[in-house]
C-alpha cells in the first residue's frame, strides 16, 4: 500500500509545472463549454417535438439515455490537443521548448472511452455487445497509456503460423477478427439508423422502402465482410476462383431460394404488392404484414400468420383488393318472395345497407332485381367499403342483418322453398289382376 507521501507526490506532479496549469483549464473550458453547447441544442436543435428530437426517439432505446455533454467534451478535446500538438511541433522546429499535452491525451482517451460506451449502450439491444466492447477499449487504451500497444502489436507482428504455402499473421488475424465483430455490429446500428430516416417519410412508398432497407443490409454487409478479410490479410484476388465455384453449387443447390429472392425483388421494383395490402391468393385472405427476403408474411382475419414464398405472388394469380385503391366493393345475395312489393324491398334495402358506419356513403349502395328463382326473387344488395383489413365477411353480416329486421319492420317475407305435390289415383279397372 502507498504511503500518505507517495500519493502527495503523485497529486504534486498533476500541478508541478507551470504548463499543467494550462492543461487543466484547458481541460475545464472544453467541460464548461460543453455544457454550455448541450444547453443551446435542447433548446434549439433538439428542442422537444423537432425533427432532430423524433429522430433520437425512433433510433434510440426509448428505455436508456445519453448525454451529449461527453460527446462535445470529448471533441473539444481532441481539437485542443491537435492544436497544442502542432504548436508544439512549430515550437520544437524553431529551437524552443515543446508544450506538453500529456494530461489533455489521457483525459482526451478517457472520455473517448467513455462515450463510446454510452452510446454502445444506447443504440445496442442487449448488454453483450456494449460490455464487449468496453472491455476491449480499456485494455487498448490502458496498453496506450501505459506505452505497451506499439511493443506489443509488433511482436504479434513478428509470430507467423504456416498453414501449406500460405503463413499467417498472429497480428493480422486478431486484427481480422475484431474487425469483423465490430464492422457487423457497425453495419447493424447503420441499418436501423437508415430505417429510421427512410420509414417516417410518407412520400417514399411502403415497397421502395422495403427495398432500400434490405438493399443497404446486402451492401453493407457484403462490404464489412470484404473489409475485415482484408484488414485479416486474406488475398481477395485468390478467392476469386472459390466463390465461383461456390456460387455455382449454390446455384444449383438452392434454386427455389434464388428464385424467391429474385421473386422478391421483382415485387419490391414494380410494387404491386406492399405492406398494408389486402391480398388473396389460393384462398387465402388478409393482409401484408411485412415483405421478406425469401417470403411474405400475410395476417389473416383470424390473427394467423402465413408464410407465402415470393415465388408464388410472381407465378400464381394474386387478387390485390388495395392496388390502385382501397375502396372495394362488396356483393349480398337476398331473396323476397313473389307476393312483396319489388319497388319497396329494394328501397328498403338500400336504406338498411346506409345504417352501417362502414358503408361508405359515396359511392351510394344500391340493389338490384337478378333474377325470378323457383321460391323467390332473388335480389343483390352491392354496397363499397374503404378498410378492407377490417374485415369482409363480417360487413356483409351486418348488411344482411340489417336487411333481416328492415324486413321485419315493412312485413317484407323471406320464402322457404316451396314444392307443389300432385297425386294422381289411378281407377280400380286399370289395376293388373292377379294370377
Amino acid at each position: 500500500m502507498p504511503d500518505i507521501q507517495t500519493i502527495k507526490n503523485t497529486l504534486y506532479a498533476l500541478v508541478d509545472d507551470q504548463q499543467d496549469y494550462w492543461q487543466w483549464a484547458s481541460i475545464t473550458v472544453c467541460i464548461l463549454a460543453a455544457i454550455g453547447v448541450s444547453v443551446i441544442l435542447k433548446r434549439t436543435l433538439f428542442a422537444r417535438g423537432s425533427t432532430c428530437n423524433q429522430f433520437c426517439w425512433r433510433f434510440f432505446d426509448t428505455g436508456k439515455s445519453i448525454s451529449v455533454i461527453p460527446a462535445i467534451t470529448c471533441f473539444l478535446l481532441w481539437l485542443t490537443w491537435s492544436a497544442r500538438d502542432n504548436w508544439s511541433a512549430n515550437l520544437a522546429a524553431g529551437g524552443h521548448a515543446p508544450i506538453p499535452s500529456n494530461f489533455i491525451e489521457t483525459a482526451a482517451l478517457l472520455i473517448t472511452a467513455f462515450v463510446i460506451y454510452q452510446l454502445a449502450t444506447a443504440i445496442s439491444k442487449g448488454r453483450a455487445a456494449p460490455r464487449f466492447l468496453g472491455g476491449c477499449m480499456l485494455f487498448i487504451f490502458a496498453l496506450h497509456l501505459f506505452g505497451w500497444l506499439e511493443p506489443l502489436s509488433a511482436a504479434l507482428r513478428n509470430i507467423s503460423i504456416p498453414l501449406g504455402s500460405i503463413e499467417i499473421n498472429l497480428w493480422s488475424t486478431i486484427s481480422g477478427i475484431g474487425a469483423m465483430f465490430l464492422l457487423l455490429w457497425l453495419v447493424g446500428l447503420s441499418t436501423r439508423f437508415i430505417d429510421a430516416l427512410v420509414q417516417p417519410r410518407s412520400e417514399i412508398p411502403p415497397s421502395i422502402k422495403v427495398l432500400i432497407g434490405k438493399a443497404s443490409r446486402i451492401i453493407l454487409y457484403v462490404g464489412a465482410i470484404a473489409w475485415a478479410l482484408k484488414i485479416g490479410g486474406v488475398p481477395l484476388g485468390g478467392l476469386a476462383v472459390f466463390s465461383g465455384a461456390l456460387g455455382l453449387g449454390l446455384g444449383f443447390g438452392l434454386q427455389k431460394v434464388i428464385s424467391n429472392l429474385v421473386s422478391g425483388v421483382i415485387i419490391l421494383l414494380d410494387k404491386s404488392i406492399k405492406p398494408g395490402d389486402v391480398i388473396e391468393i389460393d384462398g387465402t385472405f388478409g393482409w401484408i404484414n411485412s415483405i421478406r427476403t425469401r417470403y411474405i408474411s400475410v395476417i389473416t382475419r383470424d390473427r394467423k400468420e402465413i408464410l407465402i414464398p415470393n415465388e408464388d405472388f410472381v407465378t400464381n394469380k394474386v387478387v390485390n383488393w388495395s392496388f390502385t385503391d382501397r375502396i372495394v366493393r362488396i356483393k349480398a345475395d337476398v331473396g323476397i318472395s313473389y307476393c312483396s312489393d319489388v319497388p319497396h324491398a329494394i328501397e328498403v334495402c338500400k336504406t338498411a345497407v346506409k345504417t352501417i358506419p362502414r358503408v361508405l356513403v359515396d359511392p351510394p349502395p344500391n340493389c338490384h332485381l337478378m333474377s325470378f328463382g323457383n321460391s323467390s326473387i332473388e335480389l343483390q344488395v352491392r354496397f363499397w367499403i374503404d378498410d378492407a383489413p377490417q374485415g369482409v365477411s363480417n360487413i356483409r353480416s351486418d348488411v344482411l342483418l340489417a336487411i333481416w329486421k328492415a324486413f321485419k319492420e315493412h312485413d317484407i317475407k323471406i320464402p322457404f322453398p316451396q314444392r307443389d305435390i300432385y297425386i294422381k289415383s289411378t281407377p280400380p279397372s286399370a289395376l293388373p289382376l292377379d294370377s
